[in-house]
């Protein structure tokens, strides 16, 4: 994947963050039932938009590392 690609799809990735987690979109989720987990549904909701945002930071800083390493000729810092 380019990096640009890579910074893009996590920018995104941010935004709909941002929006599911504020006012418009967390009006999809505002409710207690069903239970997910143990937790209202609110509060996965929550916890899902947080626990999706690793792997999404972690694919992007794998890619960003594999371009600096390409662009530092593989040398440790």
């Amino acid at each position: 994947m380019r990096l640009r690609t890579a910074r893009a799809l996590a920018g995104a990735y941010l935004i709909l963050f941002l929006i599911g987690t504020t006012w418009p979109g967390v009006l999809v989720a505002s409710r207690i039932h069903p239970f997910v987990l143990g937790l209202p549904f609110s509060f996965f909701w929550y916890a899902a938009w947080i626990a999706f945002s690793l792997p999404v930071l972690y694919l992007l800083d794998r890619v960003e590392r594999r371009y600096r390493d390409q662009r530092d000729g593989g040398q440790d810092r």
